[in-house]
């Protein structure tokens, strides 16, 4: 028994989506853009907390690099680690 006409189309489109989804996740995660590496402040992403030397407390990165960048918010809040 054969498959309608509609049910044929319908096949050849759900299994192009799936390819194309396969194969743009493989693309993704075999060479992930460089906006996906590092946040807007150059930071790499998992970056763990470094310790203020003067007072001991952690200081999140990407603050720090934003407050250096001119953010002057940024460092108020550099003591809050996340």
């Amino acid at each position: 028994m054969a498959m309608p006409r509609g049910q044929k189309q319908m096949f050849v489109l759900a299994l192009l989506a799936t390819v194309m989804t396969v194969g743009t996740l493989i693309y993704m995660l075999a060479a992930p853009p460089g906006y996906l590496r590092r946040t807007h402040n150059g930071v790499p992403y998992f970056t763990p907390p470094v310790l203020n030397p003067a007072g001991g407390k952690p200081l999140d990165v990407n603050r720090l690099a934003a407050y250096y960048r001119g953010n002057t918010i940024a460092g108020l809040y550099a003591t809050v680690a996340h």
